[in-house]
């Protein structure tokens, strides 16, 4: 029945779409409803994406694995570059045409963050209390230990740190060669400071997006006019990198291993896990470059796709605790949840049906509190 998953997936990505003919383009391929139609699905496969990790992950106890998702155990990290990317391209482009944009920055941008990661983790700081699970505090500067309460909240203080850096480097400097600067000083910085560190590749291989998505953004004429010259050698080349990148990323550290003949076991799984790093970050360039291209004559959107886009954040805050509540351990390996469903297609069904409808009640309450702080126009 897992099938159905997919063809659903496929139906909800192309219902609707429409092709532009020969020699037409696709001008509002970065207009917001356009980006926002395309994250709402990108929230999706990171469901789809955790929920593979939870029954079909190639590091899960074999008793317990369950096939039938195993395409989209390394499909998030690329889903995540989309988000990044587009942040820095929409933050360019309303900074440059709404004159208090800076001015609302704090209550528009970072509280409707805040809300549904604080409501969250309360949520898993409950789930620790309730099965005993010990309340250890990692260092940030331990070398090789990063474990969070919160199972999926990196993406938080990454996401933030890149809206400040974008809040200090065009908000207080006039030039936007100065912003940029500043963003890539501070992306290189967070950069440097997960491999000194040893965090987990999903900690820096997708926040040099966010650059991309400003650059873009700002050259967006000159990009978009580009693109269309040699468009069918340009987006062949794409789609060869991409599945380059996509393998190399999956296989890399591992072929590393195996030539040299070491065990995944530190300091070798964190070698084999950077030179994975390495070629995923790679593969967001031609990701994001493969979907730019595609826009450029595929022009989606539906009603789903346009809902999901409007409850990206508190989805992928949210769904990760009904994850944790019905696959076959809670939070930590041999702790019980709260009801095991070992049927795939019925996990995800149950996570889908109980994640959406929070998430959009979540959403609600963020726009409300958003809108209640927001500077009133004088």
């Amino acid at each position: 029945m897992v099938i159905i998953w997919y063809i659903a997936l496929i139906v909800l990505l192309f219902f609707g779409v429409k092709g532009c003919k020969k020699k037409t383009w696709n001008e509002d391929n970065m207009s917001f409803y356009h980006t926002k139609c395309f994250l709402g699905f990108a929230a999706v496969i990171i469901v789809f994406h955790h929920c593979s990790q939870a029954t079909c992950a190639s590091w899960l106890n074999p008793k317990y694995i369950k096939h039938g998702l195993d395409i989209f155990v390394t499909a998030g990290y690329p889903m995540v570059a989309m988000f990044f990317f587009c942040s820095g391209y929409g933050l360019y482009k309303s900074a440059k045409s709404k004159p208090d944009f800076f001015k609302r920055f704090i209550p528009v941008r970072i509280i409707p963050i805040l809300i549904p990661t604080a409501l969250t983790f309360l949520v898993y700081v409950a789930f620790r209390a309730w099965r005993k699970i010990p309340f250890d505090i990692d260092s940030p500067f331990a070398i090789s230990s990063h474990e969070t309460w919160h199972p999926y909240i990196w993406y938080i203080p990454c996401i933030i740190l890149m809206y400040l850096l974008f809040y200090i480097g065009f908000g207080l400097f006039k030039k936007d060669w100065q912003g940029i600067l500043v963003v890539a000083a501070g992306i290189i910085g967070y950069i440097v400071f997960c491999l000194i560190f040893q965090y987990g590749t999903w900690w820096f291989n997708t926040p040099h997006m966010f650059l991309m998505g400003i650059l873009v953004a700002k050259y967006s004429d000159k990009v978009f006019e580009s693109a269309k010259k040699l468009y069918g050698l340009k987006l062949a080349i794409v789609i060869i990198l991409c599945l380059i990148f996509y393998t190399l990323g999956d296989s890399a550290g591992g072929i590393y291993l195996m030539i040299n003949k070491h065990p995944y076991m530190p300091p070798y799984a964190y070698r084999c896990d950077l030179i994975s790093g390495i070629f995923q970050f790679l593969y967001t360039f031609a990701f994001v470059s493969l979907y730019y291209l595609l826009s450029m004559k595929l022009k989606i959107g539906n009603k789903v796709l346009a809902f999901f886009g409007t409850i990206t954040l508190e989805l992928y805050l949210i769904h990760g605790i009904f994850i944790h509540m019905f696959s076959y351990y809670m939070i930590h390996e041999g702790v019980k949840p709260v009801y095991y469903i070992s049927n795939v297609f019925l996990f995800v069904l149950v996570v889908l049906a109980l994640s959406v409808p929070i998430s959009y009640g979540v959403s609600i309450i963020d726009k409300k509190v958003g809108k209640a702080l927001r500077p009133k126009a004088k």
